[in-house]
């Protein structure tokens, strides 16, 4: 892909990828949602946006280096191809990075937590009702709810071009995003993680086809197989984990749940030759602030790990080629490496009790629980009235002037499971103030 590749707009088929994502509306929306500490009033702290903005910027950076390697590798046959490994590598991971937290919901991982865990409680048992007119399959959806399939969903199936291809975003980018290429009829055997609903399990196997992601394993009585990842996946998730890794820590350390000079103590000698002699002088300054030495640290750490990963993608290249790969990037770094002492330090100093489990978020997740209770109910009480195509109760005719969907989308007729679909839409779709909005006018405590 050189400059003759180009659309009329001057733009890459890539880079209209990350456009459409960033203009889309459930781009947007991640501006008001929860990353991981909840409610907090700190204007610091990361939301689902900035998050998603830091992530793109460092996968775009995995994508380029590992680009630059590619091209250098085949330098051989680079003069007889039109394509520029660096830029577009670098825009496919930096599109996928962007989306991959489109589809979470409100109140970050608490809310997705009880979501799964409301339709557990009702459906694990055999002779549950709430069971009744849903497939095996479409059980197993609900139950492991993952935001993962959500985010496959919304540029797949919602956004812009609806259920006719949503984003039309490249064959690429969406083999990029597809962290866990299988549905939730594989996901006991992967923790649990999934990324497609059954709704969009032709989308999945059109893009593998088009890709030639391999077959890892197929059931014959289901039809339908689990995918190895595409190789690109592997940058995208790692640049997930190098960003909430060390900004999970500056967050805590902004909300005092941390000390402030922990990045100091556990990094500034780790870092090494990666600091110039005025860094040093900077970070050994009693009058500059935390904010400003945690920044400088946190730039370093991210700027080393991306040099690590990539080392790590090379060193089992072959083994991603052809899918036989097991294992995320970041754990297979070793030696004197940033992401094994920030693995180590997590384990050492039980920071992720520290981080996610701390005192202040208990009673919030209690609360997001009841929240998502509240609107989960009256939403598959909804779904029930509107598929039996009888007459709707006074809460579900109000229930349904709340929704909001997109043409083809309508309220009415079809299954059960796809009527509880486009309220999961609805909902997941929601920031942290509206869903408290909703909330509040479902139990008449609305102004």
């Amino acid at each position: 892909m050189n400059s003759d590749n180009r659309q009329k707009d001057g733009r890459t088929p890539y880079e209209k990828d990350i456009d459409r994502i960033t203009f889309s509306r459930s781009f947007r929306r991640l501006g008001r949602k929860t990353q991981v500490h909840l409610l907090v009033k700190d204007d610091h702290i990361h939301t689902r946006l900035s998050h998603s903005l830091e992530v793109g910027c460092v996968g775009r950076s995995l994508g380029v280096m590992i680009g630059q390697w590619l091209r250098d590798k085949r330098k051989e046959k680079a003069h007889q191809e039109d394509f520029d490994w660096p830029s577009a590598l670098g825009e496919i991971v930096q599109a996928a990075c962007l989306a991959h937290d489109i589809g979470n919901p409100p109140f970050g991982h608490a809310a997705e937590d009880a979501i799964r865990r409301w339709f557990q409680e009702r459906m694990n048992d055999d002779t549950a009702r709430l069971k009744d007119g849903f497939r095996p399959g479409e059980i197993d959806d609900l139950r492991c709810f993952d935001g993962n399939a959500m985010a496959f969903r919304v540029v797949t199936h919602k956004e812009f071009y609806g259920e006719h291809g949503g984003m039309r975003l490249t064959y690429a980018t969406l083999g990029a995003l597809l962290k866990y290429p299988w549905t939730s009829h594989f996901s006991g055997s992967n923790k649990n993680k999934f990324s497609c609903f059954t709704t969009e399990y032709d989308c999945l196997c059109e893009i593998a086809g088009e890709l030639g992601l391999p077959e890892k394993t197929r059931d014959e009585d289901e039809h339908k197989a689990e995918y190895a990842r595409h190789p690109l996946a592997y940058l995208v998730e790692a640049a997930d984990d190098i960003c909430y890794r060390v900004l999970d820590i500056e967050d805590a350390i902004e909300l005092k749940l941390l000390p402030e000079h922990m990045l100091y103590e556990q990094f500034s000698q780790l870092l090494g030759s990666d600091l110039s002699e005025e860094q040093r002088h900077l970070l050994d300054d009693g009058s500059i602030s935390w904010h400003t030495k945690n920044g400088l640290l946190r730039g370093k750490m991210i700027g080393r790990m991306t040099e690590e990963i990539v080392d790590v993608f090379k060193e089992h290249y072959d083994a991603i080629m052809e899918g036989r790969f097991e294992s995320d990037l970041v754990s297979k770094s070793h030696g004197n490496s940033i992401c094994l002492a920030i693995e180590t330090l997590y384990k050492a100093k039980h920071l992720d009790k520290e981080i996610y489990q701390n005192q202040r978020n208990i009673p919030l997740e209690l609360g997001v629980y009841s929240l998502l209770t509240t609107l989960l109910q009256a939403s598959l009480e909804a779904a029930r009235e509107l598929v039996s195509g009888g007459k709707l109760s006074y809460k579900t005719k109000i229930i349904k002037r709340f929704v909001k969907y997109d043409p083809g989308d309508e309220l009415s007729g079809g299954s059960l499971y796809r009527m509880v679909m486009l309220f999961l839409d609805y909902v997941t779709g929601m920031t942290d103030e509206y869903a408290t909005f909703i909330n509040q006018q479902l139990l008449g405590l609305g102004t």
